[in-house]
């Protein structure tokens, strides 16, 4: 796979030196319950805390948005409104603008509705400039956990899928538009073999895009799939975390992926295509592709697959994967993702939110929780920077800056 982003360590064994990356200040403008919210933020962990309902989730959401994709709960664009500045005046934009330190110095990048858009898309700007989804893929990566997460392997395997090709787009930033191009093409082909008549020229133009996408597709799954298995075959053996949050095995099952062990990618594709032309007049015939891909989750500590897990030690699982996939990034490519932890602390027990907290504050970017009270952390093994959100939206109107609170609160000691 050509990767579109990182470029290994010259020596990955060398792990001295890490990237940092963290947000200094985040603004946000009519998104979801903030009208207006500005936070001038350390490069510590943070917790944001308060009563359900205040806007925690909706400020991780926010910076969700700052990196590729659509974000933590993946909402359609008019959804991003302040309720009542929308009921008001359909016509208002909203905006989430964030400073952001990197290795490459200072970076704004900010997003929000794209003026006079009819399909109500979005823009990006890095530095006061247009920027597009995949270049914005290269300079920040984001990963995320989320109590709906939690259900993922609960889940039919559509939603496992759409789970690792938001990992694979962290090697490979052409990769989430690959997986929309193939969708909308299948639907495409569909709709022309339904016609009477059906033109076999622009099927075979068709269909040669839906192979050619299909074998990088599934080649930058095992890529990812293949680091994530070395990095816990690795660790398997000296991780503390192996007691407390159990070490996967990915296993990708698929006509395409057994063909690309044994045979050349040229060769798999001139395969996929004498599929689908055999398929048009042949209905029950089973087209193979990403799109039935199967995805086999083992816990190797006692061998189990995560689907007849119990519900906590899917949990469990989960923070596993993201865990490693945010060493991944950091060991072999510099590239340490800042981490959003939304509730994350919530049915965890005083063993495995003590390791949580070890290896987060171990992790060489920003991470950010939520919590509804800050007690669960008072035992956090380094400095966190708590925020009673509240306070913030309320007393503060709005405006939060942590050198300020730090000053408050040597004056009250």
């Amino acid at each position: 796979m050509n990767n579109n982003i990182l470029s290994l360590k010259k020596d990955i064994n060398d792990i001295g030196y890490y990237n940092h990356f963290y947000l200094k200040k985040l603004n946000l403008t009519n998104f979801r319950n903030h009208s207006s919210l500005s936070m001038k933020t350390p490069e510590s962990a943070i917790l944001i805390y308060g009563e359900n309902g205040c806007g925690k989730t909706n400020i991780l959401e926010a910076i969700s948005l700052l990196s590729q994709g659509k974000g933590i709960r993946k909402s359609k664009i008019e959804d991003y409104f302040t309720q009542s500045v929308f009921n008001n005046n359909p016509q208002k934009s909203w905006g989430i603008n964030a400073d952001i330190i990197t290795p490459d110095g200072n970076m704004n990048i900010g997003t929000g509705l794209k003026e006079n858009s009819q399909k109500k898309s979005r823009i990006i700007r890095v530095n006061a400039e247009n920027c597009s989804q995949i270049e914005l893929g290269k300079i920040l990566k984001i990963s995320w956990i989320t109590p709906q997460m939690c259900i993922l392997f609960q889940s039919g395997m559509s939603e496992r899928r759409r789970f690792l090709d938001s990992l694979t787009s962290s090697l490979d930033t052409l990769h989430i538009g690959r997986v929309y191009k193939y969708q909308k093409l299948l639907r495409q082909r569909s709709n022309v073999i339904l016609q009477f008549n059906s033109d076999p020229t622009w099927l075979n133009s068709i269909e040669n895009q839906i192979s050619e996408l299909a074998i990088a597709i599934i080649a930058s799954r095992l890529e990812l799939v293949q680091a994530l298995n070395d990095l816990f075959n690795e660790e398997f053996q000296n991780n503390d975390l192996v007691d407390t949050f159990p070490p996967a095995e990915i296993k990708l099952k698929g006509q395409i992926e057994d063909l690309l062990l044994k045979k050349s990618a040229l060769e798999v594709e001139d395969y996929v295509k004498a599929i689908l032309k055999k398929s048009r007049f042949d209905n029950d015939a089973p087209i193979c592709g990403p799109h039935t891909t199967k995805i086999e989750i083992v816990n190797r500590i006692n061998n189990k697959c995560v689907e007849i897990s119990s519900t906590g030690e899917q949990k469990l699982i989960l923070i596993s994967i993201i865990l490693s996939h945010a060493r991944m990034l950091n060991i072999k490519y510099n590239m340490a993702p800042i981490l959003l932890l939304d509730d994350i602390v919530e049915h965890l027990d005083e063993k495995h939110k003590t390791a949580l907290f070890l290896e987060i504050s171990r992790h060489c970017a920003q991470s950010w929780f939520t919590s509804t009270s800050k007690e669960a952390f008072k035992n956090y093994p380094k400095k966190i920077d708590k925020i009673y959100l509240p306070k913030v939206t309320g007393d503060l109107k709005g405006c939060y800056d942590y050198k300020m609170e730090n000053i408050q609160c040597l004056r009250k000691s």
